[in-house]
């Protein structure tokens, strides 16, 4: 027989057990959604870096670097570091989204 104090126990250890699902894969959602920005934003730093080995090349006009902070502030990115070694670009972005800020590299060079 059971006694009256373990009437709805059974509601409430479910309950328990719905809240700490709905925990863990708002978790893993937010987790997903961050790689999923520093992928973007890796895409398009790769193609800042690539726009400034173009101009490095010859085939567009103007100057590497500038050319680079160009694409980058076209998608609200901040360029922070851009040099040239022989014929190489190297690019540093950076990057805040929802108050996390995200950095990543890229590197163009002439093969």
């Amino acid at each position: 027989m059971k006694g009256l104090n373990e009437i709805g126990a059974g509601s409430v250890l479910g309950l328990g057990i719905i809240s700490v699902v709905l925990g863990i894969m708002t978790l893993s959602l937010g987790f997903t959604s961050q790689a999923l920005v520093i992928a973007r934003l890796q895409a398009k730093t790769d193609n800042a870096a690539i726009a400034a080995q173009d101009v490095l090349r010859g085939l567009t006009v103007g100057f590497p670097c500038e050319t680079a902070e160009q694409v980058v502030q076209g998608f609200g990115g901040t360029l922070e570091e851009c040099h040239k070694v022989n014929l190489d670009i190297y690019i540093h972005v950076r990057s805040e989204v929802m108050g996390i800020v995200h950095r990543v590299h890229a590197r163009a060079t002439s093969s």
